[in-house]
């Protein structure tokens, strides 16, 4: 296992462990606060899905992804990472992941301002590393269990070094936008979130990572996934390809 692989499965664990030592809810138990842990409000999910087939085709595909939040009345923390791997015939056709950290100091009670960083990796598309913090300040129109919105705007440091020997460094302003919302007696839920990264000195540089997608019951505590994620990059390292979609069903657990 390479190193930012392992980074990735250390980032499993930290947004894992809040669920070992408090109880999850159960999905019918919708007034029940969250789970409480170092004096904040903890709640976040973890998904999982994969194949693998043998025989007249060969081909096996692993994605994870979680997400933990804690939070009080000031601040927020967030932690989130993604990994995804898949082969085809013995050949690799994705191998990619990325981890983020996130804090958020509210203002007043819907404006905040924070930092953020980032590490990402796609061995596709032969991005070795590419590391983005900042700060940021942003706005939080609905914050709730059934809805959620918010936006935020800043300016990060990227640092990007690629396969061919190739690096890259810049001051890049930043977009980002998160929405959730339930439906259907509070059961199915939507998402949409995107990121758009626009570095000052190569505006037409630009990176755009997004998904959106639907969460549904499978179990009382499971839920099933599909989304849509699109990545653009407007100035990949050669030979690469500008945009990826990915489609995924997932089965996850939330608290």
């Amino acid at each position: 296992m390479t190193l930012k692989k392992a980074a990735l499965c250390i980032c499993a664990y930290l947004i894992i462990s809040p669920t070992l030592t408090t109880p999850a809810h159960a999905q019918d138990d919708a007034e029940a606060s969250k789970p409480n842990l170092w004096g904040h409000d903890w709640s976040g999910r973890i998904s999982f899905g994969g194949f693998l087939t043998d025989g007249n085709s060969q081909t096996k595909s692993i994605a994870f992804d979680g997400f933990t939040q804690a939070r009080d009345e000031k601040n927020r923390y967030k932690l989130g990472g993604e990994l995804r791997f898949q082969e085809d015939e013995g050949e690799e056709t994705q191998d990619e992941g990325q981890i983020y950290l996130e804090y958020d100091r509210f203002i007043t009670e819907k404006l905040f301002a924070g930092a953020r960083a980032s590490y990402e990796f796609d061995d596709i598309a032969d991005l070795d590393r590419r590391i983005q913090l900042g700060p940021f300040v942003g706005y939080q129109y609905y914050e709730s269990d059934p809805l959620n919105l918010s936006t935020r705007i800043g300016l990060d440091y990227l640092s990007e070094d690629f396969a061919n020997g190739d690096s890259d460094e810049s001051v890049a302003a930043s977009w980002g936008l998160d929405y959730d919302q339930k439906f259907v007696n509070d059961v199915i839920q939507i998402f949409y979130k995107h990121e758009l990264t626009v570095p000052l000195d190569n505006t037409e540089g630009f990176i755009y990572d997004g998904e959106t997608g639907i969460r549904f019951p499978v179990a009382k505590v499971l839920t099933g996934s599909f989304q849509i994620e699109y990545d653009f990059d407007n100035d990949p390292a050669d030979g690469a390809e500008t945009d990826d979609t990915r489609y995924s069903l997932k089965i996850g657990y939330e608290f």
